[in-house]
């Protein structure tokens, strides 16, 4: 039982629903057919048999009623009816015996034909009645044999037995043809059968299929919901579906709403706090400074790792390098005193994922990048198959490989000397980390550091909650 559920398992994850039900389809009709088979089989071997004993008795009745007395023996000078047993070794022959075991009569076509007239069968039958068998009769030659027993009154009550052969073979070949050609047939009927089945089951499940592409559709950006032209079957479920996508969709533009009303809230008195720090003096001051930008810090922090958590699918695919462009123009009249060189590639790849998830992102990486570079910064993307990498490189000191997965976590920062280094990391990688993607720095060409963001392209992407 545990190897035939654990069959059933690797059955269920390896096979989708029309291939589980063509493959049991198939098994079922395999066996059916193949039982029907071997009864057709069976059926026909009996009747091939049946037709041979029938053959040969109606011979030995036909040689009895030809036969006459030619003194002790018997002759047979009409027609013997049958034209093999005056053929020399024909594969048809006959004899007649006494009771002694003396023959009688012989067919001309036992001639050199090596058949045993030895009493062919272990038994004679008793007078009146007929055995037919499958036996040797000589030479090796597998025959059938009809033995029909009389007593014949005008040759002193003796018994004679009139004795039919056949050679096998023709019915052999007879039962071989019935065989091959059944199994061609029965073979031919299963694949029309399986044909039929899958065409039906395409037909069946394709509102199956049209759900699942709707939901890819979604999945993309090309439909808000997947729409409720279903069979009876599975119009509740498409209803409910749709219900619950119009309803993580207010939810999660609601969670939105609510994250910036808290952040408005939060941030303005902070920002009151800290202006106001700037007009104290004392040893105080600089504490009270520091736990407020502390506060500050981890509010900025908690709410966008709030804002990373995502239960419903982005609506649409994003143009990498036209968000990447808006920020780094943004950026450069922020740092105009730097004098930065920005150098962003020509690529039209796009990503799915939420239009504010990757300007969250890229502002912050490539903020970062802004402000620790002396005067170069290149954006380049790469993509592959599955996934798109996002490149951003600076000619500044760069990142230490020590300090690396340092940087990316919590609010760490291996450099004091701006604000914010780490909580942008930080929060790059766990939004990037809700689309299945990552985040990882290297040594660039320019001299500093090189941060690659992956997220998955358009086709690709899968989400957490």
């Amino acid at each position: 039982m545990r190897s035939i559920s654990r069959l059933a398992r690797i059955v269920t994850r390896a096979f989708g629903l029309q291939a589980r039900l063509l493959l049991i389809t198939a098994l079922v009709l395999t066996t059916c057919l193949g039982a029907a088979g071997w009864v057709l089989d069976r059926t026909h071997k009996d009747a091939v048999r049946t037709g041979a004993k029938e053959q040969l008795l109606a011979l030995a009745y036909g040689l009895l009623s030809t036969a006459e007395e030619l003194g002790d023996g018997l002759s047979f000078r009409k027609a013997l009816g049958e034209p093999r047993l005056g053929q020399p070794d024909s594969g048809l022959y006959a004899f007649v015996e006494r009771a002694d075991g003396s023959i009688v009569w012989r067919s001309p076509s036992m001639l050199a034909s090596g058949v045993d007239t030895h009493a062919p069968l272990k038994q004679r039958p008793a007078p009146g009645e007929s055995v037919f068998e499958r036996a040797d009769s000589g030479a090796g030659a597998d025959r059938f044999v009809l033995a029909y027993t009389v007593i014949w009154e005008t040759l002193g009550a003796t018994e004679v037995t009139f004795w039919v052969l056949a050679d096998r073979r023709p019915y052999r070949d007879q039962i071989l043809e019935f065989r091959r050609n059944s199994t061609i047939g029965l073979a031919s009927a299963a694949v029309i059968f399986i044909v039929i089945q899958f065409a039906a089951l395409r037909w069946g499940l394709a509102p199956v299929r049209r759900m699942a592409g709707r939901i890819r559709g979604i999945e993309a950006g090309r439909h808000t919901d997947i729409g409720d032209d279903y069979p009876r079957e599975l119009s509740g479920l498409a209803r409910n579906v749709n219900r619950f996508i119009a309803y993580e969709k207010d939810n999660r533009e609601r969670y939105r709403r609510a994250m910036d009303d808290l952040a408005h809230s939060l941030k303005t008195p902070l920002a009151v706090l800290k202006n106001a720090m700037r007009e104290l003096n004392g040893s105080d001051a600089g504490v009270i400074r520091d736990q407020v930008d502390r506060m500050q810090t981890t509010v900025t922090h908690q709410l966008s790792r709030a804002a990373a958590v995502r239960t419903v699918l982005p609506k649409e695919s994003v143009p990498v390098m036209a968000v990447a462009a808006r920020v780094a123009h943004a950026l450069e009249r922020a740092y105009a005193d730097k004098r930065i060189t920005t150098e962003l590639a020509d690529s039209d790849l796009a990503v799915r994922v939420d239009e504010r998830d990757l300007l969250e992102m890229l502002g912050n990486l490539i903020e970062n990048a802004f402000k620790y570079t002396r005067s170069r910064v290149r954006i380049s993307t790469r993509a592959t198959d599955e996934e798109c990498a996002i490149v951003i490189e600076d000619d500044g000191d760069g990142i230490d490989p020590a300090d690396r997965e340092l940087v990316v976590r919590r609010g760490t920062r291996a450099d004091t000397a701006s604000a914010g280094h780490g909580i942008g990391l930080a929060v790059a990688v766990e939004l990037a980390a809700v689309y299945d993607g990552g985040l990882t720095i290297e040594d660039s060409e320019l001299g500093g550091a090189l941060v690659r963001l992956r997220l998955p392209t358009v086709g690709d992407a899968t989400f957490k909650g």
